[in-house]
């Protein structure tokens, strides 16, 4: 008698899961950045978590992702369009793969479909007349380079993001370690075949058999 699948082991649960889990995703992203801005609401105000390493810090970002780029509307389109297309490809790459996709390939997915969507939804809605400020909210402040005391580099303070960035940055690396680890594996399996071929070749006993076929 064949022991019925239980749904939890289906693909179908599975799509259903990380789907439910980019939007979970989604939701940390939106609910940390109004929590933020409900509690300093002045730009540039910061709560220190960590002294000279970590702080929460308020800042309206309209340009690219983890503060970088200028205010101009022109760039602020531009940065729609472009979280537009990200959104549509990660979402439709995701239903149109999901069901073959691997447990790997779908957390990455989750994780940049939450970041895409987090961010697309402060540049297209967050304005002066609508909110009451403009531009994407970032929050986490990292100084790398020995606190708000010390001078000003490159790493202190570390660009100003938000949990949306953090998730497409590690989805962007979990993507790169999955692409290294397939072309190892690949690789491998490349030259194991290359090997059974020249083991194959090289057997006498089939030159042999296939000397006493043709006679």
């Amino acid at each position: 008698m064949e022991k019925k699948e239980s749904f939890f082991s289906t693909n179908l649960f599975k799509v259903i899961a990380f789907g439910a889990l980019a939007v979970i995703l989604f939701v940390f992203d939106i609910v940390s950045k109004w929590a933020v801005q409900n509690a300093l609401k002045v730009e540039g105000e910061s709560v220190c978590l960590i002294p000279n390493f970590l702080y929460v810090t308020l800042h309206h970002n309209t340009g690219a992702a983890f503060s970088l780029g200028a205010g101009s509307t022109g760039a602020r389109v531009i940065n729609i369009i472009i979280s537009i297309v990200m959104s549509a490809v990660f979402i439709g790459y995701y239903v149109i793969t999901a069901k073959k996709s691997t447990t790997y390939i779908k957390v990455i997915l989750s994780l940049l479909m939450a970041g895409a969507v987090g961010n697309l939804i402060d540049r297209c809605f967050y304005f002066d007349n609508t909110v009451g400020f403009n531009g994407v909210i970032d929050w986490i402040q990292f100084y790398l380079g020995g606190g708000p005391e010390a001078s000003k580099n490159v790493v202190n303070p570390f660009a100003t993001f938000n949990l949306a960035d953090a998730y497409l940055v590690i989805g962007c690396i979990l993507f790169f370690i999955y692409l290294i680890l397939d072309s190892i594996k690949s690789s491998q399996a490349k030259k194991a075949e290359e090997g059974q071929v020249a083991v194959v070749s090289s057997d006498p006993s089939l030159h042999k058999e296939e000397g006493e076929k043709d006679e």
